[in-house]
């Protein structure tokens, strides 16, 4: 076996273990209740700006979600992947989305100026 077969076996079983790997990962609950905290929040935040058209709106809200995966280190396939498995199990979802409301009520009470 020649240097570029060797070099197509690395990469073929490089790309195998690291998909592999990922495919089985998920979001943990915590970090899946701040970062549908932030989606949340970045959706009033668009629905703020009173954009005119629905595109408008769509591409802000878009540009923001990236943000948040990037923040967080993950992506969109991850997050749904994530969100279908805790989906599975209503009882976790609803304690994730419980969490959610509480960091978006103290981000609201932290941004309260009196």
């Amino acid at each position: 076996m020649g240097k570029l077969g060797i070099k197509i076996v690395f990469i073929s079983l490089t790309c195998f273990f690291s998909c592999k790997s990922s495919s089985e990962d998920f979001i943990d609950k915590k970090t899946m209740a701040i970062v549908f905290a932030d989606l949340k929040t970045a959706e009033a935040k668009v629905s703020r700006l009173n954009l005119t058209g629905v595109d408008s709106s769509r591409v802000a809200f878009k540009y923001l979600e990236k943000q948040i995966y990037k923040k967080h280190k993950i992506d969109s396939v991850l997050y749904l992947k994530s969100f279908n498995f805790y989906a599975k199990d209503k009882k976790q979802l609803l304690s994730i989305y419980v969490q959610a409301e509480k960091i978006i009520e103290n981000n609201k009470n932290k941004n309260t100026t009196y």
